[in-house]
């Protein structure tokens, strides 16, 4: 289980839902940025996993960020976004901030970001730091596949990782 944020409980956490060819996105936001995002079949199912994870309330907020929603809609323009990714290791971090290097459309194999991040053995524990992305769909951990082309795994299982790369033109 990832690690619990740290995050002050006076930056309160509000979150916004965005349809999206694949389902629902939700995404949890502060004034310390993005910190939770996932497909969610409705806001209670998102609530409780927000809650678990972090430890504390999440509630919608009255009004949606345009760069967010167009994020979550498009899966573009998540590279000018600002994420909250306390709670996470400087090695998960690092992980993360290489993979939002990706470009839409393009993959990469775990081992680019393990060498790309001067730990060129560890394409195993990349794999895991990816397992701990709270921010799945905007931080696109889809876009990192295995060396020898094939999927590999996804939090939300491999059928959505292959819908998020085709709907960004990816063909394996």
């Amino acid at each position: 289980m990832p690690a619990k944020s740290t995050t002050s409980k006076n930056s309160a956490d509000s979150y916004i839902a965005v349809e999206r060819p694949t389902g629902t996105a939700y995404a949890a936001f502060s004034d310390r940025g993005i910190s939770f995002a996932m497909l969610a079949k409705d806001a209670k199912t998102f609530e409780r996993a927000f809650t678990a994870r972090f430890d504390r309330p999440v509630t919608p907020s009255k009004k949606s960020p345009p760069a967010l929603v167009h994020a979550l809609q498009t899966g573009s323009g998540e590279r000018k976004l600002t994420y909250d990714l306390e709670g996470l290791t400087d090695f998960q971090r690092s992980v993360l901030n290489k993979t939002r290097e990706v470009p839409r459309g393009e993959v990469r194999p775990y081992g680019w970001i393990a060498r790309e991040i001067g730990h060129p053995r560890a394409v195993r524990a990349v794999g895991s730091a990816l397992g701990s992305n709270p921010v799945p769909l905007l931080i696109p951990c889809h876009r990192i596949i295995r060396s020898d082309g094939t999927i590999g795994n996804y939090g939300f299982g491999t059928e959505a990782k292959r819908s998020l790369l085709a709907e960004e033109g990816v063909v394996l």
